[in-house]
């Protein structure tokens, strides 16, 4: 049995490849290094298969060099399709790690085995949280469907537009990064800003009570209490920042 393959779909497989696999190599969920390599190349492999059909339609390289330069093009639209998407969905991590500032327990730091970086505990919780969530929730399929749409919205090319817009798109979305994670942190730095208040109140009014005996313990248990109420809206937090980072890979805000 023999499989016969076009000289123009084995070009389209190759440019779609060096952009499925940059794509890997930058977006949520796939640029985990807990996944291994091999999984990643496979993966990026089947993605470019699926697009290949969708980039064969558009202007093909006629020459070694062009191919070079299409190749690079098509690793730099990747990566910037999966930070854009990633720059949104981090936002959740982001916010366990405020948590983690605000109620004093950014001290204590491990090495979070997904991303292989020192984070506080709120930090790693959330890290787990938003990579279940992305799962379970089907976020993970609209990540992928949206990277293989953007095969047909951007071809071979790097449009001029495209260029002359991503500094000012990826500046919005660092500043939506921000808010966004401020937003989902908000309901607990209140309550643990207020909690330090009556801490500091109460140290003013009783000076013989020595606060930072137990004002430890009750900040990490009210922390403990207000995530464990506020974590019921990360599902629709994170659908709506996945909406918003598939969006972006289309419009460009």
């Amino acid at each position: 049995m023999s499989v016969n393959i076009s000289a123009p779909f084995a070009i389209a497989m190759l440019l779609a490849f060096a952009r499925s696999m940059a794509w890997i190599s930058s977006a949520p969920l796939f640029s985990n290094v807990a996944i291994p390599m091999k999984i990643k190349v496979g993966v990026a492999i089947a993605l470019a298969f699926l697009a290949a059909g969708q980039l064969e339609q558009f202007p093909l390289p006629q020459s070694d060099g062009q191919l070079m330069i299409d190749l690079v093009i098509q690793a730099g639209i990747g990566f910037a399709l999966g930070f854009i998407v990633n720059i949104f969905v981090s936002a959740v991590v982001s916010a366990g790690s405020l948590i983690d500032l605000f109620s004093g327990l950014n001290l204590p730091q491990a090495i979070d085995p997904l991303s292989q970086q020192q984070t506080a505990i709120f930090g790693q919780f959330y890290n787990l949280l938003l990579t279940a969530l992305l799962f379970t929730s089907g976020a993970a399929i609209i990540i992928v469907d949206g990277f293989l749409r953007s095969y047909k919205a951007v071809g071979t090319t790097f449009p001029s537009v495209t260029v002359g817009s991503l500094a000012s798109v990826i500046t919005r979305d660092v500043t939506t990064f921000f808010i966004s994670a401020v937003e989902i942190a908000a309901p607990v730095i209140v309550v643990l800003f207020l909690t330090q208040v009556l801490l500091a109140l109460l140290a003013k009014a009783v000076p013989q009570i020595n606060v930072f005996i137990f004002g430890m313990p009750i900040q990490v248990g009210i922390a403990l209490l207000s995530v464990s109420i506020a974590i019921k809206v990360i599902p629709n937090d994170i659908s709506n920042l996945v909406a918003r980072g598939v969006t972006q890979i289309f419009g460009g805000g």
